[in-house]
């Protein structure tokens, strides 16, 4: 669960930025305030904080608590401000980036999944990136193009098995040892069924990530580019 915090703004744009952040996979909570936030803050975990700076309602000293208490917990801050309103605003490296306020949401969305990308990138050795796949292996989480994927047990090993060892070929038997363990006595066709289960649930016509080599296995595309 990725978790965005937004702070204050006017109530229609609020709603509609929700409903935008939520249809792209991500948990959005919304405060009102400087102490809400902070609040927030002190009893979940938050993976971005997205403060609307429009409206007028943060002094300075406000701003600056809310940075402190993002930089105190490594949260990345997204800052809104209206284009008019650009040079009014400090925007020092406290603050990570800062998008138009606009009812096209787009600008927004990709700085947010640019924050993301960035901080899993750098901060975390538990996020595996295979193009618009993520696995955030502390967490057994599963995203495409930021869409989170629900996977059996076994579904998840297989894949992590397959992209922590991208463009390497393994066979059907190698795959059985590996994952299932030495134990394990079922067939082949064991393999091929959660291939292929986990084929229709992170695969479509823009995402393929593992090819079948013909008479041998399979193998995970490295898709890192």
């Amino acid at each position: 669960m990725f978790r965005v915090l937004i702070v204050d703004g006017d109530r229609q744009y609020v709603d509609e930025l929700r409903e935008r952040i939520t249809a792209e996979g991500y948990t959005p909570v919304v405060v009102h305030g400087t102490e809400e936030a902070l609040q927030s803050l002190a009893q979940q975990a938050t993976d971005i904080i997205l403060v609307d700076l429009d409206e007028e309602r943060f002094s300075p000293a406000d701003l600056h608590r809310l940075l402190d208490a993002g930089k105190e917990r490594r949260t990345p801050f997204l800052a809104l401000v209206k284009e008019d309103r650009v040079g009014r605003y400090d925007f020092t490296s406290d603050i990570d980036d800062f998008a138009v306020k606009s009812h096209n949401m787009r600008e927004i969305i990709t700085r947010v999944k640019q924050i993301r990308w960035r901080r899993d990138r750098v901060e975390s050795k538990d996020i595996v990136k295979r193009g618009d796949l993520v696995l955030d292996l502390a967490k057994y989480e599963v995203y495409v193009a930021g869409r989170p994927i629900e996977l059996t047990y076994k579904e998840y090993e297989l894949l992590k098995f397959l992209a922590t060892n991208s463009e390497k070929v393994f066979t059907r038997e190698t795959l059985l040892n590996r994952v299932w363990g030495y134990d394990y006595y079922g067939g082949a066709r064991t393999v091929d069924v959660h291939i292929r289960r986990l084929r229709s649930k992170i695969e479509d016509r823009d995402h393929v990530y593992i090819d079948t080599v013909r008479n041998v296995g399979y193998r995970f595309r490295d898709t890192t580019a």
